[in-house]
């Protein structure tokens, strides 16, 4: 793994940190606004919070590395796709950062579809034995 890539990582965990962040900020106006304690009001705090830590790292690394190794196959269709369902993860993340809701362990599970889209990409590569993910 090459100096840029660990790069890319680093600026991944400290974007989700930052994301992580404005989460725990949502959390204290909100609960202030309702009168109650953080805890009370957000019972998934410890797990949303790594979540976005991780999911945002995972994000940028994936557009990094779509971005710097996959040449004229990043621009087929499956990739592009790829990258759609990593943008709209990162919005729907970004969603549940900034405005904290009961709904938000939902919102995770489903801002995962782009990695289970990837790994599928990922195991048909390697059935076909493919050197590309990007496979149409």
């Amino acid at each position: 793994m090459g100096l840029m890539n660990f790069v890319a990582l680093l600026v991944g965990i400290a974007a989700g940190m930052a994301v992580a962040f404005g989460r725990v900020y949502a959390e204290r106006l909100t609960s202030r606004y309702f009168g109650l304690v953080p805890p009370l009001l957000f019972k998934h705090r410890d797990v949303l919070v790594p979540f976005l830590v991780l999911a945002t790292a995972a994000n940028i690394y994936a557009v990094w590395i779509t971005v710097a190794y996959g040449g004229l196959s990043a621009w087929r269709l499956s990739a592009v796709l790829g990258m759609a369902l990593v943008v709209a993860a990162q919005m729907i993340q970004l969603h549940i950062a900034l405005r904290p809701t009961k709904r938000d362990l939902e919102l995770a599970l489903i801002s995962c579809v782009p990695y289970v889209y990837l790994f599928v990409l990922y195991a048909a590569a390697l059935a076909t034995g493919q050197y590309s993910l990007w496979l149409f």
